[in-house]
C-alpha cells in the first residue's frame, strides 16, 4: 500500500501538499507537542463543483477553469470567522496523462489569486493524483488527505467541516470525524439525496449558502 503522504516529482501520480509558503504551519513531527487547546477548527473544500464548475472531461487547464463568482467572498467570510480553508481534491486526470502538473498548479494559482483579491486566503491545497483503481488511502472517499492536513496544521477534525459536491466527499469527511455539507452545485442533485447511503449533516445549494450555515455554527469568535 502506498503511504498516505508522498512527496512526488512533478507529473507523477501521488498525493502532495501545495501550500502558501507564507502560511504558518505545524511541520511533521511537531504534533506530539500540541496541547488539545491548541488545535484549531477548519473548513475543507473539494475543488471541482465547489470552488469552480466541474467538467465530465476534467478541468485540465486555465481555459477550462470557471470559478463560481461567489466563491472568493465566501472564503473571505469563512476566514473572517477565524476558519482557515483547505482544498482537498482528487485529481486522477494527472495519472491519466490528461492534466499536466504545470496546469494543475496554474489552476491553483489562479484560484488563489481570485480568492486573495477578495481578501480571502486558502491555507493549502491537497491533491490525490492516483487513479481510482489504485485503491490508495489518500483518494476520497478515504480520509487520507484530511488526516494529513490535520497532522500538519494541528486541526481538530471533530470540530471541522468537509464541504463537497458528491457522496465521496461526505464519506471522506465522516471517516475523518468531520461535520459534512453536501452542495448541489456539482455532481449531487436534490433528487439524489434520498438515495445516498451516507447522509450529510447539511445540504446547501452552493458554497455561499454553505458559508451562511458554517458561520452560524461557529460565529465570529475563534475557538479557545
Amino acid at each position: 500500500m502506498l503511504p498516505i503522504y508522498s512527496a512526488v516529482q512533478p507529473g507523477v501520480s501521488g498525493f502532495e501538499r501545495s501550500g502558501n509558503p507564507e502560511t504558518p504551519a505545524l511541520g511533521r513531527g511537531s504534533r506530539r507537542g500540541i496541547q488539545r487547546a491548541d488545535y484549531m477548527r477548519a473548513v475543507f473544500l473539494d475543488r471541482d463543483g465547489v470552488i469552480n464548475e466541474d467538467r465530465d472531461d476534467y478541468v485540465k487547464n486555465l481555459g477550462d477553469l470557471k470559478v463560481y463568482p461567489f466563491v472568493p467572498e465566501s472564503i473571505r467570510r469563512l476566514n473572517n470567522a477565524h476558519l482557515p480553508v483547505f482544498v482537498i481534491s482528487n485529481q486522477q486526470g494527472v495519472a491519466k496523462g490528461l492534466i499536466a502538473e504545470e496546469d494543475l498548479l496554474a489552476i491553483q494559482r489562479q484560484i488563489t489569486q481570485r480568492v486573495e483579491a477578495a481578501g480571502g486566503h486558502i491555507s493549502a491545497f491537497y491533491y490525490c493524483r492516483h487513479l481510482a483503481s489504485d485503491d490508495c488511502p489518500c483518494r476520497k472517499p478515504r480520509p487520507g488527505m484530511l488526516l494529513e492536513a490535520a497532522k500538519e496544521h494541528g486541526i481538530d477534525l471533530a470540530d471541522s467541516v468537509m464541504v463537497g459536491d458528491s457522496e465521496c466527499d461526505v464519506l471522506a469527511g465522516k471517516a475523518a470525524g468531520c461535520r459534512t455539507v453536501l452542495l448541489l452545485s456539482g455532481h449531487a442533485a436534490a433528487q439524489d439525496l434520498d438515495n445516498l447511503a451516507s447522509k450529510p449533516d447539511h445540504v446547501a445549494s452552493n458554497l455561499s449558502e454553505a458559508t451562511e450555515y458554517i458561520v452560524s455554527l461557529y460565529g465570529k469568535a475563534p475557538k479557545r
